[in-house]
């Protein structure tokens, strides 16, 4: 959501983002089809299957191009900015990122799937650090790690196949873990998305077991 209360969606399979007002009325589009795992802006606004949307202070649109290996950054018009990432295994490339959030500080964080690790861009989108997860080890069509950012800077990471969440410094040191296989109440089935409120409960979408989890903030 950006400061005006808009809404925005990867609309992941047809390849486009969509935004909508605080009424669910549409607002506007872009987006359509291509692979195109390269840092070239002549394929800017091309996507191949975008899976998630942060949107920092500034009001930039971050974009996760999922199949493309790559970030993309956009106004909150549309208007193309820049792109970040590209395929590999060095610093700042990717291989299935999925989740993208943005700290209070400005930094932006990637969970770079299938390289397993967690990968931090400060706010000019320059390589900054990066940590393993242990974990994410299927490459499954479900297997899609979603990220998130509260206000002390704690980073959050679900593990799909993992059942359970992952918490971490900025610095990417462990703090927390929780979760278990099942459906009772701290117990996932394929938990993906995952989002934190200004107070710092934890939102978990605990797909498979058709329903969203709101646990307590962690400790100060």
């Amino acid at each position: 959501m950006d400061d005006q209360g808009r809404v925005y969606v990867t609309d992941t399979w047809n390849h486009r983002i969509q935004v909508f007002d605080g009424d669910g009325t549409f607002v506007r589009q872009w987006g359509s089809h291509s692979q195109a795992q390269n840092l070239d802006s002549n394929t800017a606004k091309l996507f191949w299957g975008p899976r998630d949307i942060a949107i920092d202070d500034q009001g930039r649109v971050m974009v996760m191009d999922t199949g493309n290996k790559r970030v993309q950054v956009f106004t909150t018009d549309g208007e193309f900015l820049t792109m970040f990432g590209g395929f590999g295994v060095g610093p700042g490339q990717m291989n299935e990122p999925v989740g993208v959030a943005v700290a209070p500080d400005g930094r932006i964080y990637v969970a770079d799937t299938w390289n397993r690790r967690v990968q931090a861009f400060d706010a000019d989108f320059a390589f900054d650090m990066t940590w393993e997860i242990d974990g994410w080890l299927g490459e499954s069509v479900v297997n899609k790690p979603y990220i998130a950012v509260d206000g002390a800077g704690r980073v959050y990471v679900t593990d799909p196949e993992g059942f359970r969440v992952l918490a971490f410094t900025a610095g990417g040191q462990p703090v927390a873990v929780f979760g278990q296989v099942g459906t009772g109440a701290s117990s996932f089935n394929l938990p993906t998305g995952i989002a934190l409120d200004v107070e710092g409960y934890i939102y978990v979408a605990d797909a498979d077991n058709h329903r969203i989890m709101k646990f307590a903030p962690l400790s100060p």
